[in-house]
């Protein structure tokens, strides 16, 4: 099992130089892993800071831990410049980045404030896939075929690329169907409250994969039994903080043996 941060970035924590310090202290701490959001705003409509540029920052300041968007509402952005700075921080970084990618959502107008039209959620699935698709091989520095068969993106670190997790929830088959359809590596399930074995086993189970074989990301909520989650199929445990967070309360949490 590993354990990861994933930070709101408002308020105190909408500065790039303290989120990297905290990721510093998180490093030293024994965590695997420090994550960040990707909003506009959240239901407080504090303005939220640019996932990438702080994750260049937690980046340079970093060794060891992986980092990356948990997640990427990917129908709010353009997949090719997503896979430019995707495979731009995995060089950067040496190999750490992980691009956690979902849907999003406009229960606080972060698409309908700005009249964009992906607003109920069969369009922005829709939206979803076709970006993967144009992702897949520009992640990997690979011709894409929808601008042409142009290269867009020198490579990452990783090979064969960047690897992708894609958001879920407990039960629902929307991210298991995702995760085969493009062949992704990884399963990031959000809206839990207490995760159990059963959520754990009900998510391998639906991605059709042997356990060891594809990370199963428990992303918020409590993690009451983490020894029988991983014997389930958990790979990583993620404690979010939202919006709201005081710098040194992630100091704190960050400081703590995960």
């Amino acid at each position: 099992m590993r354990w990861g941060l994933s930070l709101a970035l408002a308020g105190e924590l909408a500065e790039p130089a303290a989120v990297a310090e905290v990721a510093v202290t998180a490093e030293a701490s024994g965590w695997d892993g420090v994550f960040v959001w990707d909003h506009l705003w959240n239901r407080t409509l504090e303005p939220f800071a640019d996932p990438w540029v702080t994750l260049a920052a937690i980046t340079t300041a970093t060794e060891r831990v992986r980092i990356g968007p948990l997640v990427t509402p990917l129908p709010r952005r353009r997949p090719q410049v997503v896979a430019q700075q995707a495979t731009t921080l995995d060089r950067l970084s040496g190999g750490r980045v992980v691009l956690g990618l979902g849907l999003g959502h406009d229960g606080y107008g972060e698409y309908s404030a700005f009249a964009e039209p992906l607003t109920d959620d069969r369009a922005r699935a829709a939206a979803l896939d076709r970006g993967i698709e144009l992702l897949l091989p520009s992640l990997a520095g690979e011709p894409v075929p929808q601008a042409g068969g142009r290269l867009t993106t020198r490579a990452g670190v990783q090979r064969p690329r960047v690897p992708i997790w894609v958001a879920g929830r407990p039960g629902a088959a929307a991210g298991p169907r995702r995760l085969v359809r493009h062949d992704l590596e990884g399963l990031a399930l959000v809206g839990g409250d207490t995760w159990t074995p059963a959520d754990v086993a009900l998510a391998v189970a639906a991605t059709g994969r042997p356990p060891d074989a594809v990370d199963i990301v428990l992303t918020g909520g409590e993690f009451p039994d983490p020894a029988r989650l991983a014997e389930a199929g958990a790979t990583w445990c993620v404690v979010e903080r939202g919006p709201g967070t005081t710098l040194i309360e992630a100091q704190r949490l960050a400081a703590s043996r995960p």
